[in-house]
């Protein structure tokens, strides 16, 4: 033990006569320079050693946001709760986008979305099995979404813009929907969006208030 803080002194000693002889920023260059000149070498002495370490942080951090994912999603899972059953509507969802590939010249992304969670009404079926890694670039209306922002209405008006999305709202039972994109500042996140089935009609200022709040709360949850 002495002579470990012997050894410590004595380094110490000499770290201060650096400081004293080449002043204090160039004193932290060399200090920097050392540590640096050490690192290297440990990684060419022991590259096992090192690349385990970077593995063990990079499973914390794994580790870390799954744990966030789980929370997350059963945070959201309750709001659209609240939101389907405070709007009487039929089905509440998060659709969220990926990339799954790119294009092989421009590497321009080709855009998909899952619907990730779904909470239904009484005697109505879940469709989001439906809706999992679709192509955006299909849909028409979903890049009309995304310009303006959100749309809540009937079904039948979506028909003129996308006849294959007006078709498959149809197969659903779907009679209105609301929808609104989600952003994480400039970036898209996804959307949420509530389902009136059959013959049943949404309160268009109501449902308006309420998605928007829901969608900010959602929008922050994801971002993180």
């Amino acid at each position: 033990m002495e002579q470990k803080i012997e050894k410590g002194i004595g380094w110490l000693e000499r770290l201060l006569k650096m400081e004293e002889k080449y002043g204090f920023f160039r004193f932290l260059r060399v200090l920097l320079l050392l540590l640096l000149t050490g690192f290297v070498i440990l990684t060419i002495t022991n590259p096992r050693y090192v690349l385990d370490k970077i593995e063990s942080i990079q499973t914390a951090q794994h580790n870390e946001s799954v744990v966030k994912r789980i929370q997350a999603d059963a945070d959201i899972r309750l709001m659209l709760h609240h939101l389907l059953h405070t709007l009487n509507a039929d089905r509440a969802w998060l659709i969220e986008l990926h990339n799954g590939s790119k294009n092989l010249s421009s590497g321009l992304p080709f855009l998909y979305g899952d619907m990730r969670i779904e909470v239904v009404a009484d005697s109505i079926s879940n469709v989001d099995d439906e809706y999992i890694n679709f192509q955006l670039s299909k849909y028409p209306f979903i890049g009309k979404l995304f310009d303006d922002g959100f749309y809540w209405g009937s079904v039948d008006a979506i028909r003129e813009i996308d006849e294959r999305m007006y078709f498959k709202f149809k197969s659903n039972s779907v009679n209105e929907v609301a929808i609104l994109a989600l952003y994480a500042g400039e970036r898209p996140l996804g959307v949420i969006g509530l389902s009136f089935c059959n013959d049943k009609h949404m309160d268009a200022a109501a449902v308006g208030k309420a998605i928007r709040k829901c969608g900010i709360q959602v929008a922050t949850l994801l971002s993180k």
